[in-house]
């Protein structure tokens, strides 16, 4: 089923066996995706793997993604680096509970996947798994998603782009 939103195609797969085909046999067609309007602010999709459409830039940046990050060997490699992520939560939650504090498990998993990431990338903690170190760069990827998540009729309607009537851009 396809609805058009404006300018936006959408497509919508109601069935595992359009689903299988659509992922395995036509994720070429499929495989970019729109941009919204606020994005394009600082021209920051212009370099980002998410936003990149299938061309030769995002084809190069995600063979050194997959050689140098995600294949198996390197995976393999960092297993030792998850298992102690997890153990710095799992300790982390256990020291809250026996102070009788609550855990906000959001924030927690967030400082987690952070730290994982980082260690992964640059090899060291972004923030202190002990710690509310993360809140302020947890409040500013949450406040990027608010915005760039945002409905925008310029999305819908792209002739409305020199005017911005909501004042996203």
């Amino acid at each position: 089923m396809c609805l058009r939103f404006g300018s936006i195609n959408t497509v919508v797969i109601t069935s595992s066996a359009m689903a299988k085909e659509v992922l395995q046999k036509q994720d070429l067609a499929f495989s970019s995706r729109h941009v919204p309007n606020a994005i394009h602010v600082h021209n920051q999709f212009k370099y980002s793997i998410v936003w990149l459409p299938v061309a030769s830039k995002w084809q190069s940046l995600r063979k050194i993604l997959n050689s140098n990050m995600f294949s198996g060997n390197r995976l393999d490699a960092n297993q030792h680096l998850r298992v102690r992520k997890v153990q710095e939560l799992i300790a982390y939650c256990r020291k809250n509970s026996q102070a009788g504090e609550a855990v906000d498990i959001g924030r927690a998993a967030f400082r987690t996947s952070l730290n994982l990431l980082s260690n992964t990338i640059f090899s060291k903690d972004l923030t202190d798994p002990f710690s509310d170190s993360a809140k302020e760069f947890k409040d500013l990827v949450w406040n990027v998603m608010v915005e760039a998540g945002k409905p925008n009729l310029v999305d819908l309607f792209p002739i409305l782009d020199k005017l911005d009537p909501l004042g996203i851009c």
